[in-house]
């Protein structure tokens, strides 16, 4: 009888990822939370078998709630839940300690999957995202182009500066100096061919279209 920890913003979606979940596992014990707030407050009352992870909650949107997780419940398995492009995220959040990506628009079958073999001990990734290992492994000296030349710290000021964040709130968000912002917001700048966060957010559509949409 698993424990599982849906953190998502959108009651429908929890609802939807629930009702997969009892159709495979009848007995499940399912905890949900809407902000990443919530999860810890979660993660520090109650040992947990699975935690479904939206990248995109309150409170979180970044590398380092994988982290955050793993510090309270080491050994809890993550399946990363996302409408975010899988190909510039995926990899990311495995390198950061996922176990897994799963897109939100993957068919039921797909999810059940993903969930039971995360609950397994193994871990989960498309084929599209199994592809772009494998080249990276034939051709490492590759050149990264578009949104995947960015760090992941770029990739994480980005986020804030397309959803029109201040500096004070990307500072607040990610902990880090003005200064610093600074510089990565001109490495973004010059990395992407942009000159401003106008032209950065059509160019972030552009390019990975599911990025603009709240999901």
């Amino acid at each position: 009888m698993p424990t599982i920890l849906i953190a998502e913003d959108h009651s429908v979606v929890r609802m939807g990822t629930a009702m997969l979940i009892r159709e495979q596992y009848p007995e499940a014990v399912i905890r949900e939370a809407e902000t990443f707030d919530e999860v810890v407050e979660i993660l520090a009352k109650e040992s947990l078998d699975l935690l479904l992870l939206d990248i995109h909650i309150p409170g979180g949107d970044n590398l380092q709630m994988v982290e955050a997780v793993k510090l309270r419940q080491p050994n809890l398995p993550i399946l990363i839940f996302s409408a975010y492009d899988e190909q510039l995220y995926a990899i990311r959040y495995l390198k950061s300690g996922a176990q897994g990506y799963l897109k939100k628009t993957a068919p039921p079958d797909e999810i059940k999957a993903a969930i039971s073999k995360v609950l397994n001990g193994e871990k989960y990734i498309s084929k599209i995202v199994q592809e772009q290992l494998v080249e990276q492994l034939l051709d490492p000296s590759k050149k990264q182009e578009g949104l995947s030349s960015l760090s992941n710290r770029e990739v994480e000021v980005m986020q804030l500066l397309v959803k029109g964040a201040s500096p004070a709130e990307i500072k607040s968000t990610l902990n880090i100096h003005d200064s610093t912002i600074s510089t990565y917001k001109a490495k973004i700048f010059e990395k992407l061919n942009v000159t401003n966060v106008i032209e950065l957010a059509e160019k972030v559509r552009l390019m990975d279209p599911q990025k603009m949409k709240k999901s």
